[in-house]
């Protein structure tokens, strides 16, 4: 399968909503049905294409920085860890019921 890309500088309209789309770059991809049949006497030139908007590329660069940022913080788990080996790790149910609450709360 060739792979051609070619960039779509006009904006698109959303046929949904009417409303003018995100300027995207849009992919072609071109099936070569000779290569994909075995045959080579047929050539249907075949085209397909998928265009991506700003939008996801913006999405794409987001979902990279997150990848990038801990899941933890190390520095405050050490830091409890600590804590509770020394015995000095104070545990505040007032504010733990608190939260319990408001969470309870915004469920509903």
């Amino acid at each position: 399968m060739e792979i051609k890309q070619t960039i779509n500088n006009s904006a698109g309209l959303n046929t949904s909503t009417e409303k003018k789309a995100d300027t995207a770059p849009t992919v072609s991809l071109e099936k070569d049905s000779a290569t994909e049949k075995g045959s080579a006497t047929q050539n249907t030139g075949e085209l397909s294409t998928v265009t991506v908007t700003d939008s996801a590329l913006k999405l794409q660069q987001i979902e990279k920085t997150l990848a990038e940022i801990p899941s933890f913080n190390a520095e405050k788990v050490e830091r409890i860890k600590q804590a509770l080996s020394e015995g000095s790790y104070i545990i505040n149910t007032d504010r733990i019921a608190d939260k319990l609450i408001d969470f309870e709360q915004n469920l509903f």
